[in-house]
């Protein structure tokens, strides 16, 4: 009989990943070179690809063959882990510098930044700044391979943070309780807050990190009426 296990994982989890989490609570780490998942009899086959690449979603139940017995994976999404910007203490204003890399560039707006993972590119291990500009942009939804590049290589870049320039911004999410706690996610949103022709970002060991079940963030030019 097939068993059931169940994995806590965010849509940019890769299938390695998922297959050593799953290889790590069946202790059998050794054996993780022949493990295969399949979603719908299809065979996820490309390690490298993310949950939400493959269109898996809190919902779907993974197979997967493991010498030579069959189990299940549910798959219970956690969310995103974010810069708390409900925490204004680490909303940090820097003065604009003439002699920052190319990957530091802004535009008036929102901007978000990541660490670029790609080792071939000039910017890898750096924090880059990827420019949204005056929008609406939901963290976990719009991420992808078109919005959150790297600027110097154009691959994907996880966000992790946000700033913003010469805008009205405000945001409205829901924060996950953290692990092991018994509260239920919150609700949370701010009132437009307006920031000056410099760089206000987010710093993330004074904000801290949560983990968002929903996070949208908006920048306009001028104050809605």
């Amino acid at each position: 009989m097939a068993r059931n296990y169940s994995f806590d994982v965010e849509p940019s989890t890769t299938i390695r990943q998922l297959k050593e989490l799953f290889c790590k609570k069946t202790e059998s780490e050794e054996d993780l070179p022949v493990l295969c998942l399949t979603l719908n009899k299809e065979e996820l086959e490309e390690d490298e690809k993310t949950l939400l690449d493959y269109q898996i979603t809190e919902d779907s139940q993974l197979n997967s063959i493991f010498l030579g017995e069959t189990y299940r994976a549910s798959l219970g999404f956690m969310g995103s882990r974010f810069v708390n910007v409900g925490n204004g203490k680490g909303l940090t204003r820097i003065e604009w510098s003439t002699t920052a890399p190319r990957w530091r560039r802004t535009i008036p707006g929102l901007c978000l930044e990541g660490q670029c993972s790609n080792s071939e590119c000039e910017a890898y291990d750096r924090s880059v700044i990827m420019c949204i500009g005056y929008r609406k942009f939901d963290i976990l939804a719009d991420a992808d391979e078109t919005t959150t590049v790297c600027p110097i290589c154009k691959q994907f870049v996880e966000p992790k943070t946000c700033a913003f320039n010469n805008c009205w911004w405000r945001y409205e999410g829901i924060q996950q309780a953290e692990a092991g706690s018994s509260k239920p996610p919150k609700k949370c949103s701010n009132e437009w807050h307006k920031v000056d022709d410099a760089y206000h970002y987010f710093d993330e060991e004074t904000s801290g990190t949560v983990t968002w079940k929903r996070l949208v963030v908006e920048a306009v030019k001028d104050k809605p009426m």
